[in-house]
């Protein structure tokens, strides 16, 4: 065990990256001092050459694993034949994506974008004018309403839509978020509060968004039977019942999508991360015609989004998990490692919460020394890579549904002498996170 003044810091060149980052990068999420230059399957590579095992699949983007050589090969041969078809013609391999995820999922419609909060954005787009044409609300008071702590990304319009907003973006999107009309606040995975707001405001709520699982929040799962009395209720009231799988859908929470698991089926779906397999940045929403078709021309697309590496990367994507059984080997791995993590009685941990191979552990922190941040750190310190929610208080644990059972247990293994050790453990390279 390491003495409380044993530390740990980067090397020469880390050290060069991180001072290109604070010289000249704006933005981001905190990231650890961790330069990665290579990663194949569920292994990383940084600049010094160090190995690292990936237990947390750039949040949930590389369920497929690193560089898959089919989804590789497919993305390549695009790139070498038509790099670029975008919205001013016709790609063939667009038509064939969107095909290929009715046959999967039995929706009639896709629109693909690119990033998850463009995708949820056309969500939105989508469900108001629903509103405006099928319903007959008043242009302007069409309601999107969320659940505490969701998180749906940080474009201007998604980032309105969280319960904790910045004071420094003024002004937000209105009519959306997780409070209704009539100031009703719709805690997640409290279906009274859901069913009180949709009594009182069902006339100005044309759709309810959630997270089947939340991700960023740190892996919240809700109460059995939630997801389909959310369902049940949208459809007793008229409102689109959208189903943000962008983190949880493609095997990750041990179902193709995680809202299915028991029966429910949402009116809009919106997939994003892991769609191509981390080669390329492909989102989008599924729905069926009924409300899909309100879509007229000009109205939902961006130059970038469809263009034929990402499709060919997404259908091979799909390919990879129906037959590699990804969302079958996810909830093996997923008992697998719980079990294992549990059988080591850690320190500082309350509970475990997840699905398939999307877990957190839920941490007893007592700052300065026992954070999750601190953790983070010294588990890439110890060459695991994962993450902790921004309050600290979750450590996510989402490795590729590819790792290996002995990469699985090994990581395992490194989780529990982390926890042992951080409480004795001096200072820690990557522990805190410097904001204005």
């Amino acid at each position: 065990m390491p003495s409380a003044t044993m530390t740990f810091t980067v090397s020469e060149k880390t050290r060069a990256v991180v001072s290109s980052y604070e010289e000249h990068v704006a933005g981001g999420f905190g990231p650890l001092p961790v330069a990665l230059v290579r990663a194949q399957n569920a292994t990383a590579w940084d600049v010094d050459g160090k190995q690292y095992l990936d237990f947390l699949s750039m949040f949930s983007v590389v369920n497929m694993g690193h560089g898959h050589p089919r989804i590789v090969s497919a993305a390549v041969k695009a790139v070498q034949e038509a790099a670029v078809v975008n919205i001013a013609f016709l790609n063939p391999l667009y038509a064939k994506l969107a095909t290929r995820l009715w046959e999967i999922f039995g929706y009639d419609k896709f629109v693909g974008m690119t990033s998850g909060a463009e995708a949820i954005d056309a969500a939105v787009k989508i469900a108001r004018k629903w509103a405006y044409f099928k319903r007959g609300i008043t242009d302007g008071t069409a309601h999107i309403l969320t659940a505490t702590a969701c998180y749906h990304g940080q474009s201007m319009s998604t980032a309105s839509m969280a319960s904790k907003r910045s004071p420094y973006f003024n002004q937000y999107l209105p009519n959306v978020g997780s409070t209704s009309p009539s100031g009703v606040l719709v805690r997640y995975g409290v279906i009274e509060d859901l069913r009180k707001a949709l009594n009182k405001d069902a006339d100005k709520i044309v759709a309810f968004m959630i997270e089947p699982i939340q991700g960023s929040a740190g892996i919240v799962v809700p109460p059995q039977g939630y997801i389909e009395e959310v369902a049940a209720l949208c459809a007793q009231h008229n409102v689109l019942f959208i189903a943000d799988e962008i983190q949880s859908g493609l095997g990750r929470t041990g179902a193709n999508l995680c809202h299915q698991r028991n029966g429910a089926r949402a009116d809009l779906v919106v997939l994003g991360k892991a769609l191509s397999g981390g080669l390329y940045p492909v989102s989008g929403v599924m729905g069926n015609s009924a409300v899909m078709d309100i879509v007229g021309p000009f109205e939902i697309g961006t130059t970038m989004a469809n263009n034929p590496p990402g499709c060919a990367a997404a259908l091979a994507a799909l390919d990879v998990l129906l037959e590699e059984s990804l969302s079958e080997r996810a909830n093996r791995l997923g008992k697998m490692l719980i079990d294992r993590l549990k059988s080591y009685n850690l320190p500082h941990v309350l509970e475990f919460s997840g699905s398939g191979l999307f877990w957190a552990v839920v941490i007893d922190q007592k700052p300065p020394k026992i954070t999750g941040r601190r953790i983070a750190a010294l588990l890439a310190h110890r060459g695991l890579l994962a993450s902790c929610t921004a309050v600290g208080d979750r450590l996510r644990l989402c490795p590729p549904l590819t790792i290996s059972e002995e990469e699985l247990m090994k990581g395992a293994e490194i989780v529990a002498r982390v926890f042992d050790e951080v409480e004795h453990t001096g200072y820690i390279a990557g522990e805190l996170v410097e904001s204005v």
